[in-house]
């Protein structure tokens, strides 16, 4: 497959991923993850397999679902680092995020790492990274530099 088609077929899987996440498809969102994916979370809990990165990811409150038709994905950077396996950088952005602790509502971002593979002639994420940043809409973290 030429690079242009690998990239875009990437650009597919991260919109479909996105979509999946503001409907809280958790299936859906899984679907596109390896079965031996690892997923590490903003808060440091480390998944090491998608059953793991699925139930975790269900098992949010009803206050976070509800504001996730708001959440923002923007991919920063693909890079193709050998046949069939790619590096992917993307900030997410939470405009008005309601902590389901309590608390003032407040913008939230941070930068997601993950590493692709194709395998069986489709992409999958294979690990995923997640990082809070403290300025959510910090420009020097917006482009690929």
């Amino acid at each position: 497959m030429e690079a242009a088609a690998e990239l875009e077929a990437i650009r597919k899987l991260l919109e479909t991923y996105l979509a999946a996440w503001r409907r809280h498809d958790m299936q859906a969102w899984g679907a596109l993850f390896t079965d031996d994916a690892d997923f590490v979370t903003h808060a440091g809990l480390w998944w090491r397999s998608n059953a793991e990165n699925v139930a975790g990811h269900e098992s949010v409150p009803a206050s976070v679902i509800e504001q996730k038709v708001s959440y923002e994905l923007q991919v920063s950077s693909i890079r193709l680092l050998a046949d069939g396996i790619a590096l992917v950088h993307a900030h997410w952005y939470w405009p008005g995020f309601m902590p389901p602790t309590g608390g003032p509502a407040a913008d939230a971002g941070g930068i997601i790492t993950m590493v692709l593979v194709r395998r069986d002639g489709r992409w999958a994420i294979r690990a995923s990274h997640n990082t809070k940043i403290l300025a959510a809409r910090d420009e020097r973290f917006s482009r690929d530099k």
